[in-house]
């Protein structure tokens, strides 16, 4: 039987999207099964930051932005839906080439997921120049990736990182009256990762 990949990620939750997403950028990076993915992974990389981006906004009581977010999910999945054509195309039912992807295959059972979720993010505003970015210690973490970026975000924003142990971390030196996007990143064992939603603040 030739194995395939699931198609679960059309139907599953915000959150899985994002992780599975995420699993898949990292795997696809420097990929030697699959040197020239198509579409490429900048257009992936954009439409994940996008969807991360109107998620992270959106709410219940506001039907625009939960329209918004609605629409960035379905371009999100239209081109894992296009990635995951390339990738079944060029491994031909490969076992090693179709794992390597970081794509959920049928008839073979998820990695287990040693790496809890990050459930809120809260970024404190302190001293002029200075943010705090504080989330609870998440299960499996090794280390943490604390970021932060100017106002607007898009895929060609630089990204301020800190990777440290800590669950906690200040950046400093951030412009005053300016408006900054946040977000931690949670390591774990081999490739795992998970993401924060994205809190934006004004720096004072």
């Amino acid at each position: 039987m030739k194995l395939k990949i699931k198609s679960s990620y059309r139907k599953g939750s915000d959150t899985y999207l994002l992780v599975l997403t995420n699993r898949i950028k990292e795997s696809l990076k420097e990929n030697a099964y699959f040197p020239k993915p198509t579409p490429e992974l900048s257009v992936l990389e954009k439409a994940f930051l996008d969807f991360q981006a109107a998620k992270s906004v959106s709410g219940r009581n506001d039907m625009t932005l939960s329209s918004a977010k609605n629409d960035r999910k379905a371009e999100l999945i239209g081109i894992l839906d296009d990635l995951a054509g390339y990738i079944t195309t060029t491994s031909n039912g490969d076992r090693t080439m179709l794992l390597s992807s970081g794509f959920d295959i049928a008839g073979i059972k998820a990695a287990s997921q040693n790496l809890g979720q990050i459930e809120k993010l809260e970024v404190e505003i302190g001293p002029p120049g200075q943010a705090i970015t504080r989330i609870k210690k998440v299960a499996g973490a090794k280390a943490y990736i604390h970021q932060c970026t100017p106002d607007p975000i898009t895929s060609d924003s630089e990204w301020t990182s800190e990777t440290i142990v800590e669950s906690e971390n200040t950046f400093t030196n951030l412009k005053s009256i300016a408006k900054y996007w946040f977000r931690v990143i949670a390591i774990g064992k081999g490739k795992q990762t998970v993401h924060s939603v994205l809190v934006s603040k004004v720096i004072q």
